[in-house]
């Protein structure tokens, strides 16, 4: 192989390992607007779980989808999700690791209280209250 096929062949690579990048990073995004805009309508928030370049986080827990119960105002209904884009489809594994990801959620509560520029936290922790 001649210097120039070998350049040609890796920069024909280069470009099919970038597309396939693009396109995942697409469906990734579209995947976390359907969800966003599939809870929306019933009444929920999401929040999804990413790195600072917009990488998803490792683990079982994508993002979670949250709101107010609408019976009583007081309870906190939460949904674990983990999101799967195009074709691929959960396997009865994951589906485990998510049951369980449910059973070691750790809730806590704090009050914040603003006095213009400074926050002050009351939390279950701090001892306090």
């Amino acid at each position: 192989m001649t210097d120039q096929s070998a350049s040609a062949l890796q920069a024909w690579k280069t470009r099919r390992s970038k597309a396939a990048f693009v396109k995942v990073r697409a469906s990734d995004a579209a995947s976390k607007e359907a969800l966003k805009d599939h809870f929306a309508k019933r009444g929920w928030k999401v929040a999804v779980f990413e790195g600072k370049t917009g990488a998803p986080r490792t683990g079982i827990i994508d993002a979670f989808a949250y709101r107010l119960s609408r019976k009583n105002s007081d309870v906190l209904e939460v949904k674990l999700i983990q999101l799967k884009g195009g074709k691929a489809g959960a396997s009865g594994h994951e589906i485990a690791r998510l049951k369980q990801a449910v059973e070691n959620v750790v809730l806590t509560w704090a009050v914040a209280t603003c006095d213009g520029d400074t926050v002050h936290l009351t939390t279950e922790e701090s001892g306090e209250a």
